[in-house]
């Protein structure tokens, strides 16, 4: 847990039925990311996100929801002089989810105060700050860019 290492986290990239993806507004980091969070100890990157998914969101996703879990990893660097993190970045596995109507969004934590479906092609648009080519590859993984 120093500034020499990464992170190893998972993050989920969900997709509704109009191919938009789920962004969300964050006030603990600032500007915008997705669903993401670091993997506890001996613990997979599925059911890190699943477990991430309940607490930043409130729902529940079983393996039909999952469209694929990527085997190559994305990676961003946190500024360095920042010293609210530890880690020198994060390593995340990218897991492509399935939106369903069922799964009702709410923003359990301070991670998320708002949720916005967007384009892929927007995601420039939207302040991701540090983390835009690590979101840019995960998205062309997940074949919407």
């Amino acid at each position: 847990m120093t500034k020499n290492t990464f992170r190893i986290a998972a993050m989920a990239v969900i997709v509704n039925d109009h191919d938009q993806i789920l962004i969300g507004s964050s006030p603990r980091d600032g500007g915008f990311k997705f669903p993401q969070g670091g993997l506890e100890a001996n613990e997979d990157a599925l059911t890190g996100i699943k477990r991430e998914l309940k607490e930043e969101l409130g729902i529940s996703i079983s393996d039909k929801d999952i469209l694929k879990v990527h085997s190559e990893k994305v990676h961003y660097y946190y500024p360095p002089e920042d010293p609210y993190y530890i880690y020198k970045g994060q390593q995340l596995s990218v897991i492509k989810v399935q939106y369903n109507t069922s799964m009702q969004l709410i923003p359990q934590d301070d991670e998320f105060d708002a949720l916005h479906w967007i384009q892929p092609g927007d995601l420039r648009k939207f302040d991701v700050g540090f983390r835009l080519q690590a979101y840019l590859r995960a998205l062309e993984l997940c074949g919407l860019l």
